[in-house]
């Protein structure tokens, strides 16, 4: 796999093992500019959640996308026609904030060193889009009727229905998606199923920045990954998260199950080759596994990271109400009185929030801001005639349909998810890397009830050591919590610093990337998978449905050999006998490494502990 040029994170919530309908998968459909560089689906977040009172199924599908605007087109099949509305990205970075990989590196005592104790629900439609009447589209695409067209948000759909997918995709060609010719075997699948089809564009005159969640509801569905569709417009290698709350621990049921070996990674540098190290225990496994990140209790709090580099990340609700509570803003008069209830309640200013505050406040705007995010976050005072008028009632009312609302729906669905049944319901997070011509199965999840939890903080220690005669610290002890402990040389880093990378330490480079590779069920312990019989493996559990055993009757793998046995720990340099005091003194990070990494949301934190 080469370097990650795109993330597909994909949310999905289930309540119930029972057999429902399924979730039809999507893909991204674009028309392309120039033929030599087609514009790519360049990410995707997907939210789903089940509601086991009214078994009602809502679904937020975030589309992150670069190219002009009029080129931006999607296409979702589905089981059944949805009512259509908006989300908010704001849950999306809550929830993995949550729940992104950590590790956290406590200080060890110095070994041989001389310091002398020193230290180094949804946005809504209206009802006459969801009208049941079905007219014939007219405008091309014959044996192709549009049972809904409507605009929410920032968005032009149509829910369209083809006798055959000749039909559906000339029908898409007309209507500016650029349907290749592989897309027809998969189309021609959803249409043999009765699948319907929502076709989303950007309206006229709306901008790649509006662009957010589309939020879509149905009766009773359960979800799916859409990697046979994805793979129509993917690029070439994809990172897939995939979110699921349900009884228990989720499980991939065709697809392998493998875990990362924490030595490949350069914990030391904020473990910034994380993304390849996944990759690479993902081809391990026949580039078609994932990796539980995180399984346990669904996250209430968050842990944000801190401003300054020493700093420690503080905890905040998943989703604060009081911060969201519009009715103050409803009462309001004048554009400062806005703003300051806003403040007060610790409005979060997001790229959607202020897509509706600035085109009435135009505080950005006159004061010619480029980054209005920013703007607001920093805006300490009304930078403007405290008596300009403002209908506070229609402003409150825009943040509620576009964000409070959807935001406070879906939280309350996910955080109560499990009450109705006495037990409260698992968060499982996964991670996927993988390639277009990997993505021949969709992913089918179901849940165990007897695997634990993963933590998704990772233990170790770091200090510093000094070897030979003269004393001068030059190397490093580092620790992965289960493996080991090893000494390791400084290197000079390109970013200045004089830190060893583990991941290249001699008796590290030949180690696995996936420290197992595994089959899991939704009964039994995991099952180890031999170097010798991946592919074996791989094949065998294709067809994987929930609900039965992954492996087909009659076949048996063999017991596997150990992959990896990590090398011996180091032992401890001992204090010289001129009376170095180091090995009891505690030494704190002087450089800035505490960071969360870009799309895994991975953070690494170096901590001094007290003695």
């Amino acid at each position: 796999m080469r370097t990650l040029r795109s993330l597909l994170a994909v949310v999905l919530l289930a309540t119930t093992a029972a057999s429902t309908p399924a979730w039809a998968c999507g893909g991204c459909f674009v028309p392309p500019i120039d033929s030599a560089a087609p514009i790519l689906q360049n990410a995707e977040r997907i939210l789903f959640v089940r509601d086991p009172a009214t078994k009602k199924s809502t679904v937020w599908v975030e589309i992150r996308y670069s190219g002009p605007a009029d080129g931006f087109g999607w296409v979702l099949p589905l089981p059944k026609v949805p009512k259509v509305g908006v989300g908010t990205s704001y849950l999306f970075d809550r929830l993995d904030l949550g729940t992104a990989p950590r590790f956290e590196l406590d200080s060890l005592p110095s070994e041989g060193c001389n310091f002398g104790g020193g230290s180094v629900g949804c946005g809504s439609a209206d009802s006459a889009g969801l009208s049941a009447t079905a007219a014939t589209e007219q405008g091309g695409g014959g044996g192709v009727t549009v049972l809904q067209h409507d605009q929410v948000g920032p968005y032009d759909y149509q829910v369209i229905q083809g006798k055959t997918a000749d039909d559906v995709q000339n029908w898409l060609n007309t209507n500016g998606f650029d349907t290749p010719a592989k897309a027809k075997s998969v189309l021609a699948d959803h249409v043999a199923k009765g699948d319907v089809f929502v076709a989303v564009k950007l309206a006229t005159g709306k901008g790649v920045d509006q662009i957010k969640p589309i939020s879509l509801e149905m009766d009773d569905a359960e979800p799916c990954v859409p990697l046979k569709l994805t793979s129509i417009a993917a690029e070439s290698d994809t990172t897939i998260q995939v979110y699921v709350a349900g009884p228990g621990r989720a499980i991939p049921k065709n697809h392998l199950h493998v875990r990362i070996n924490p030595v490949r990674l350069d914990v030391l540098h904020g473990a910034k080759n994380y993304e390849q190290v996944v990759a690479a225990a993902i081809d391990e496994a026949a580039g078609r596994a994932f990796i539980t990140e995180f399984a346990g209790e669904i996250p209430t709090v968050v842990k944000v990271p801190a401003q300054f580099a020493f700093g420690n990340p503080t905890e905040e609700p998943l989703v604060d109400y009081t911060a969201i509570d519009t009715s103050g803003i409803a009462k309001t008069k004048t554009v400062c009185d806005a703003l300051a209830d806003m403040q007060i309640r610790k409005l979060p200013f997001t790229k959607e929030t202020v897509s509706i505050i600035d085109p009435l406040f135009k505080f950005g705007a006159s004061a010619g801001a480029t980054d209005l995010v920013t703007y607001y976050k920093n805006l300490n005072s009304c930078p403007t005639n405290a008596q300009t008028l403002v209908d506070g009632a229609a402003l409150a009312a825009a943040l509620e349909k576009e964000f409070a609302g959807p935001l406070r729906d879906m939280t309350k669905a996910l955080t109560t998810l499990g009450a109705g049944g006495g037990a409260k319901g698992r968060f499982t997070r996964m991670v996927m890397r993988i390639s277009p011509d990997e993505m021949t199965r969709d992913p089918v999840f179901a849940f165990s009830g007897t695997l634990p939890n993963v933590s998704n903080v990772t233990k170790g220690g770091y200090g510093p050591v000094c070897l030979g005669d003269n004393q001068g610290q030059n190397g490093y002890r580092v620790t992965i919590a289960g493996l080991g402990s090893w000494l390791l040389a400084n290197q000079q880093q390109s970013d200045g610093s004089n830190l060893p990378n583990l991941a290249l330490d001699p008796r590290m480079t030949k180690a696995p990337a996936a420290l197992t590779v595994e089959l899991l069920d939704e009964t039994g312990d995991p099952i180890a998978v031999d170097a010798s019989q991946i592919a074996l493996a791989d094949q065998a559990i294709a067809g994987a449905k929930w609900g039965a055993p992954s492996l087909p009757q009659g076949t048996v793998l063999k017991a596997a050999a150990k992959r990896w046995t990590p090398p011996a720990s180091d032992a401890v340099v001992t204090t010289p006998s001129s009376g170095c005091i180091g090995g009891t003194t505690r030494q704190q990070a002087p450089w800035a490494l505490a960071a969360l990494l870009g799309l895994t949301g991975l953070a690494v934190h170096l901590r001094r502990k007290s003695r």
